[in-house]
């Protein structure tokens, strides 16, 4: 066996080095550039005027920003959010200034002449005439290739077209022109690094569009721009077809997705050309499959991750809301049953039951907490909020489904869901019924494993599921077990995040640590094995599964076991959290069981470790308790967003059994 692994792994290398050699000679010999010619053949019309007339008269195609209804969403803007007015022009503003905050970098000036190939973090820069496949990016430590792609994400667009809107002044639209003449000049095709993660191309893809339908009407926008505009935007399809992120063994995830999504909105943007049809057609295709791959019956993404959850999320829902208003029989607010037309039943309820999994995932403080990986990866972004704050979810999946159940008083309406949906949206929105906090009961997550305590303002999320990915666990942490607590609407114990994936490969794998987690901590050893080098990969040795929860009336139980020492020191950890609602106390009990007898493992041994959010004060934490029983204050990091981390503390209990609660602004951690 082991002889034909190792001569079938050099066989893959041979081939992905033909496939590499085919694709950078295709690009060499034929370059990735649309001519004139080509152009006016690939969409149907004889001369170029034709073909600005079209896609600046054009009214066939609908995009969720309707410029049609640009005065009533401007009105209800005002009557909604009279003082986001001022923040959204700054934020534009900076932008035409080229003032960006991307990914932990704080606000930094780019400059007059943009760098789009740099990590202006750490002012590393790649060769734009490099091919993309020969592009390098997990080689140096303090790079980090996310920074040039997220910029290049474009999704600032959507801040230049809301001051549009709301200002009407048109260095909105010569921002947005400008930057995408400049890009396209120093990004040629096929070369550089921001061609070469097809998610990154197809997200620029779906912003560019957007950008399209907030200015399309603009006088800044030139025959001459549209016409370099539409050329790119077909390479752009193009070189997502051509470069779809599926591995050899045909798993798929948010990289595909995306890339599918892409063509999804080109192919609806160029739906009168046999080549829109196609990208269409594809996209429709695989979406569906993908729905069924990605998103497990309970409604979670299969990852292993709340934030990843929202990104994939996002992607189902903007594609399908794409195709849905698009269809002949939409007639403004029937949106479910034509997403249960074209794309059927069993997809459009997985799409609804991830909205319900949001409802129940999301703390009584909107925020999401945070089970595994975070990179603030989002598709569109229409106003300016905290990465965590996620509660502009179940304002669109309760217009898109009109549920009642999606309109939680304490969350409000979202602006995002103005921009989006309109003056329609909002009047659906007004004939719901008002859901509140109090009536969100506990909740299973079966197949993802998450398990949520909750009662009013008070919440707890357990993680005690598999590791995602159908095993290979890419976005996953050792967690299992592991916790985060809010009392009263305010976050106590949290989960640390992610802090960075490629540029520090020591801090990634800190933050994804058994020892950065709330669980039980055993001999310094991980729950699952971390391969130091491979950073996006942990292997479920854990097995962790639930043997209990229930939500009793006065108490909500959960017990659960994993299995991830059991090969190694030859014991299995138990823990039984039990959520008392009229106290709001939390109790731990952990259990170290099997093989190895507990009163073999000294006291230096085993820890329960417990980690506060920054906002919480050491002095006022109290530890209560036996004297028999040691505990440690160590100091900490948290990332509430990736590439930003500040100080927060911790502390270890060593012992087996603690209860934590909140009394004012004191916490107190009892000691058993």
């Amino acid at each position: 066996m082991i002889n034909r692994i190792r001569k079938i792994i050099p066989f893959k290398k041979q081939i992905k080095n033909i496939l590499f050699g085919i694709k950078k000679y295709k690009i060499l010999l034929f370059p990735l550039r649309i001519s004139d010619k080509k152009l006016k053949k690939i969409l149907n019309q004889k001369t170029k005027e034709q073909i600005v007339l079209y896609f600046k008269k054009k009214k066939i195609l609908k995009f969720f920003v309707d410029r049609q209804n640009k005065n009533e969403i401007i009105k209800i803007y005002k009557k909604e959010f009279p003082y986001q007015k001022k923040n959204t022009i700054l934020s534009a503003d900076k932008i035409c200034n080229h003032i960006f905050d991307l990914l932990g970098s704080g606000k930094v000036n780019l400059g007059k002449n943009i760098n789009w190939h740099c990590d202006f973090k750490s002012g590393y820069c790649w060769d734009p005439k490099t091919f993309y496949l020969n592009i390098k990016y997990e080689n140096k430590e303090g790079v980090d290739v996310k920074v040039p792609w997220e910029l290049s994400r474009f999704q600032h667009f959507a801040t230049l077209g809301e001051a549009h809107w709301l200002t009407n002044d048109k260095k909105y639209a010569k921002e947005f022109i400008d930057e995408i003449n400049d890009w396209i000049e120093k990004n040629h095709a096929g070369y550089g690094v921001n061609w070469r993660c097809t998610m990154d191309v197809a997200i620029r893809a779906c912003n560019w569009i957007l950008g399209f339908y907030f200015f399309k009407d603009s006088k800044e926008i030139t025959d001459e721009f549209l016409l370099k505009f539409l050329k790119n935007l077909l390479i752009h399809g193009k070189h997502i077809k051509s470069n779809l992120e599926k591995s050899w063994q045909g798993l798929t995830s948010n990289h595909y997705l995306s890339d599918i999504t892409g063509l999804v909105y080109l192919g609806i943007f160029f739906k009168d050309t046999k080549k829109g049809q196609k990208w269409f057609n594809f996209g429709i295709k695989k979406i569906k499959r993908e729905m069924q791959k990605q998103v497990y019956n309970d409604g979670c993404n299969f990852e292993a991750s709340t934030c990843y959850h929202r990104l994939v999320l996002e992607l189902f829902f903007f594609s399908t809301l794409l195709v849905v208003i698009n269809d002949k029989n939409f007639n403004g607010e029937n949106h479910r049953e034509i997403s249960e037309q074209i794309f059927d039943k069993k997809y459009t309820e997985r799409l609804y039951k991830m909205f319900n999994a949001t409802l129940y995932l999301l703390k009584p403080n909107g925020k999401m907490p945070q089970i595994g990986d975070n990179d603030n990866g989002r598709l569109h972004t229409f106003a300016g909020r905290e990465v965590l704050d996620m509660k502009y979810l179940l304002t669109l999946g309760a217009i898109f489904f009109k549920e009642p159940k999606f309109k939680v008083k304490e969350f409000g309406f979202s602006k995002e869901a103005l921009w989006i949906f309109g003056e329609n949206g909002y009047k659906i929105w007004n004939k719901l019924n008002e859901n509140c906090l109090k009536n969100i009961k506990s909740k299973i997550f079966l197949d993802a494993g998450w398990y949520i305590m909750r009662n009013n303002q008070d919440y707890c999320i357990i993680s005690a599921g598999p590791n995602g990915q159908n095993g290979k666990g890419g976005h996953s942490h050792n967690d299992k077990l592991s916790f985060e607590l809010c009392i009263d609407g305010k976050d106590i114990i949290i989960d640390p995040g992610t802090y960075v994936y490629t540029p520090y490969p020591e801090w990634r794998n800190k933050f994804r640590s058994t020892a950065f987690h709330n669980t039980l901590v055993i001999n310094k050893i991980e729950q699952n094995a971390i391969i130091k080098n491979n950073l996006f990969q942990l292997c479920d040795e854990t097995k962790c599964k639930s043997l209990h929860f229930d939500d009793m009336g006065d108490k909500i139980i959960f017990e659960g076991d994993h299995y991830g020492y059991k090969n190694k020191i030859g014991i299995m950890h138990r823990r039984r959290l039990t959520f008392y609602k009229k106290e709001s106390v939390l109790e731990i009990e952990d259990k170290i069981i099997e093989e190895m007898n507990i009163e073999k493992i000294s006291n230096e041994k085993y820890f329960q470790n417990f980690i506060f959010h920054p906002s919480i004060s050491r002095k006022n934490l109290e530890v209560l308790g036996s004297s028999k029983t040691e505990s440690e204050i160590y100091k900490t990091f948290y990332s509430s967003e990736y590439g930003k981390k500040e100080k927060n503390f911790a502390i270890k209990i060593f012992g087996l059994h603690t209860k934590i609660w909140k009394i004012k602004n004191k916490i107190k951690i009892l000691c058993i």
